[in-house]
């Protein structure tokens, strides 16, 4: 009789347990293909301005610049993307060129210096070094594919007002990555990345941290972002992106004709699509 009482509190006990320990309906990495896989139109065209902030909230630099994106195999999923630095004269015709290769293969990038006069091409040594000097480096440009990492859901919390899927990835290859992982704050309803937080390599803390300010909002359909922060931790140093406003709308637009020529080191360096 003392057996049976005993097995009795056994369950009950190993059924108290099973409760505390939280059940997703969903997979961190079933979240983060999603996220990957969300509708981002097969080409955008945004104009934007960038402004780099110093630790004591002092605008340093603000910029304007024009971006545009296209994928070039829709099957596999692979984009070729251009920047355009218009102002202010000390960075204006600046150019980068970034064409998305298949997994196992680093980006392709290049960079155009009107001071050099001369295209150069990024190496994937260049990873961790400042793209034009703001927060973001040349690794951040990349896409990383779901494949590269192991995703485990964390938690599910809100973020402002989204309701929110929290992923660690870590990555599979820790040579590959500089970030020893990342933390990342999904929505539910569109599986947008409102927030991440990037982990150093030397000190396994918080050394960045991508914010996104404002509503999403569906342009043609399109739920898109707006404002954009990447604030280094380590320094006290931001790093603000935001498309451009005029008369009250977002120069911002997908699925437009675009030139192929203009995803070209010719492009970029002379600034004409021919």
């Amino acid at each position: 009789m003392k057996n049976i009482k005993l097995s009795k509190k056994i369950i009950i006990l190993g059924l108290g347990i099973l409760l505390t320990i939280p059940s997703f309906a969903i997979t961190g990495t079933e979240v983060s293909q999603l996220a990957r896989d969300r509708d981002t139109g097969n080409t955008v065209m945004a104009a934007m301005q960038m402004k780099l902030i110093s630790r004591d909230g002092k605008v340093e630099s603000d910029r304007k610049l024009m971006t545009w994106g296209y994928k070039y195999d829709i099957e596999k999923d692979l984009s070729k993307v251009v920047m355009e630095f218009k102002a202010p004269a000390s960075i204006a015709k600046t150019r980068f060129l970034q064409i998305e290769n298949e997994i196992g293969k680093d980006d392709d990038k290049w960079i155009f210096l009107p001071a050099l006069g001369r295209v150069r091409r990024i190496s994937s040594s260049d990873k961790t070094s400042s793209f034009v000097g703001s927060d973001f480096t040349y690794g951040d440009m990349e896409t990383r594919e779901v494949s590269e990492d192991t995703h485990k859901l964390l938690k599910e919390e809100k973020y402002g007002k989204y309701d929110c899927y929290v992923v660690e990835s870590v990555p599979v290859d820790k040579d590959d990555s500089q970030y020893s992982k990342r933390v990342t704050w999904v929505t539910k309803d569109s599986y947008v990345p409102v927030k991440a937080e990037l982990y150093s390599k030397k000190t396994n803390e918080i050394q960045k941290r991508l914010t996104v300010q404002g509503d999403l909002e569906k342009v043609q359909g399109i739920w898109s972002v707006f404002s954009t922060t990447m604030e280094d931790l380590e320094t006290g140093h931001k790093t603000l992106l935001d498309v451009v406003q005029k008369n009250g709308k977002y120069l911002l637009r997908y699925n437009g004709k675009m030139n192929p020529k203009r995803f070209t080191q010719s492009f970029i360096k002379t600034g004409r699509a021919k």
